[in-house]
């Protein structure tokens, strides 16, 4: 009895594993372009370097599903959606602002009031 809970439980186990790691790895192709897309955006604004960007692309690449989910989810309101988006970005700002040097985070923040701007004029235009 308890070897074939023990079999049971590995199995279960290896299956929760699997599936975290299926789900790690099908981000969608789109969407791991599209946070690429966003790196070379802020490589480029920001002119980060090599090390820099290797830092910063798994910050990115975990906001993004976060990102999405939240955009996805139809029991949110506008408000409500625009309010986490805003905890995640903050998140995301916390983890930035050590790699980034002074300036660059000041011109991010820049980038990122831009981006919340354009956001709000498009929930406006709905």
């Amino acid at each position: 009895m308890k070897k074939s809970t023990t079999i049971v439980a590995s199995t279960l186990f290896a299956l929760l594993v699997t599936l975290s790691l299926a789900a790690q790895n099908n981000m969608a192709q789109g969407d791991k372009a599209e946070v690429l897309q966003k790196l070379e955006k802020m490589s480029a604004a920001l002119q980060l370097t090599p090390q820099q960007k290797q830092q910063i692309r798994p910050i990115l690449m975990e906001e993004a599903p976060k990102l999405k989910a939240i955009k996805t989810d139809t029991s949110l309101g506008p408000l409500q959606k625009a309010m986490k988006m805003h905890q995640i970005a903050d998140d995301t700002d916390a983890k930035l602002k050590p790699i980034l040097t002074p300036s660059q985070y000041q011109t991010w923040e820049q980038m990122r009031a831009q981006e919340r701007q354009q956001m709000m004029q498009k929930m406006e235009n709905r």
